[in-house]
């Protein structure tokens, strides 16, 4: 009897390991984790959209609990409620951003690495522009919250200096093949949720 209790809890944890392995939050996981030892620089990146999405669900399961907590006499309501409000967010922006990589990708296959460097120099002066007017209009009191937009900033920059060095010097030690690089990034984006 304790066997048979054994194994079905041993069969329903695998279960609920599978299904937690198809979601696209876990897909982020992955892509970050499997990234980190040949280019950091991107697993950090995927890995602050992953922190990014986290943040979001637990933003909103949290706004979910305090609004149906009154109204919840034990508060199990409010929490399960909670929870799965910010699960669902949290899935809906992971799959945003999962969406939002293979467009870049395929965006970036057809204009090529020198528009692609184009695009990242302007979103960075832009970030840059708009990083100072914010520090420029906010006290000094405000300064906690602008933590997020100075590292978002800082992110891109870092990125397009890097990609700079990476995909246009041929004598940068860690010059890459970029046509071969979006290629591998791309199936590796579709096959990384199924362990593969």
């Amino acid at each position: 009897m304790v066997q048979v209790a054994a194994r079905r809890l041993r069969a329903a944890g695998s279960a609920l390991y599978e299904a937690a392995r198809q979601t696209h939050a876990a897909r982020l996981l992955i892509v970050a984790a499997q990234l980190k030892r040949e280019t950091p620089l991107v697993a950090i990146l995927v890995a602050a959209v992953l922190i990014f999405c986290l943040y979001l669900g637990w933003s909103t399961g949290r706004s979910v609990h305090a609004v149906l907590l009154p109204a919840s006499p034990t508060g199990a309501g409010a929490t399960i409620a909670g929870l799965i409000a910010g699960l669902a967010v949290l899935e809906l922006a992971a799959v945003f951003a999962v969406t939002l990589m293979a467009a870049s990708l395929q965006l970036a296959y057809d204009t090529g690495r020198h528009c692609v460097l184009a695009l990242l120099a302007i979103a960075s002066a832009f970030a840059l522009g708009g990083l100072a007017w914010r520090l420029w209009e906010i006290e000094t009191v405000a300064l906690a919250g602008t933590i997020l937009p100075v590292l978002g900033t800082a992110g891109l920059v870092t990125l397009t200096l890097w990609f700079e060095r990476a995909y246009l010097r041929p004598a940068y030690p860690g010059f890459r093949d970029f046509w071969v690089d979006i290629v591998d990034a791309r199936h590796f984006l579709m096959r990384s949720a199924h362990g593969e």
